[in-house]
């Protein structure tokens, strides 16, 4: 199956295309857990791509651990896409604190209030101030999303050490004079720029979803803005659609 003209045009390297295909087909069901796939001249052809390209795709979704290649016998599926998706962004703020509290913050940078986050219609009003915090969480010592985090700047400065070395929103969630009101995030699905392939280990254009995620208080004021970038391979987005019943209704 040859990549599309479209695809082609794609910015996204050719191998991490061809990649992506794959992985979608895994998870699809195309691709069962255990089986075999066809030889990489197979694949190169089936794909029409160099052979090259073939084994750097290969080589991508070997690393994310969906497949292993068996010396003497070849390549089979080793898991499902959905099985390594640990990370649930979560829909309500008692889950979302919930989800963040185990994480392991690294620090990249640390700037002054001189770096201003946009606010956007709908997420309130402006702080005097933001302090700019910029790092990579980790799990089990694999990086999984880059964050830029903008905290009001009194905030910050209450607890400054502990807004550096920690997750930010249980300890914003654990203050008692800050009443949380209206909490937005917002997804979108990209390919890793330069900095999010280095900092995530992953190669330049792989699937990354971005998450814009603000808090305001119950003034109305925007307390906190992060601009995420998470591994697409990582992340799951689940909702409910079901419509209420009746006698939820009441």
């Amino acid at each position: 199956m040859m990549l599309p003209p479209r695809a082609r045009r794609h910015t996204m390297p050719l191998y991490a295309q061809v990649a992506n295909t794959l992985r979608g087909e895994i998870e699809a069901g195309l691709w069962s857990l255990g089986q075999q796939l066809p030889a990489i001249d197979d694949l190169a052809s089936r794909f029409s791509v160099a052979r090259a390209t073939m084994r750097q795709a290969i080589g991508v979704l070997e690393s994310e651990g969906l497949i292993k290649r068996r010396h003497g016998l070849g390549t089979f599926v080793e898991c499902e896409p959905r099985e390594q998706r640990w990370l649930p962004l979560a829909s309500d703020w008692k889950s979302f604190v919930r989800m963040v509290e185990p994480l392991q913050p690294k620090l990249i940078l640390v700037e002054t209030a001189e770096r201003q986050p946009r606010i956007l219609d709908g997420e309130g009003k402006p702080a005097t101030a933001y302090q700019h915090i910029k790092r990579v969480h980790y799990r089990d010592d694999e990086p999984f999303c880059l964050i830029d985090i903008y905290l009001a700047a009194d905030i910050y400065l209450r607890a400054p050490d502990q807004f550096r070395s920690n997750i930010v929103v249980p300890l914003l969630a654990a203050m008692p004079d800050i009443a949380i009101g209206k909490v937005h995030q917002a997804l979108t699905i990209n390919g890793a720029d330069q900095e999010a392939a280095e900092r995530l280990d992953l190669p330049l254009g792989a699937p990354v979803a971005n998450v814009r995620r603000t808090i305001g208080d119950q003034s109305g004021t925007c307390i906190y803005v992060a601009e995420i970038t998470y591994r697409g391979d990582v992340v799951s987005l689940e909702i409910d659609l079901s419509p209420t019943s009746d006698r939820d209704k009441g």
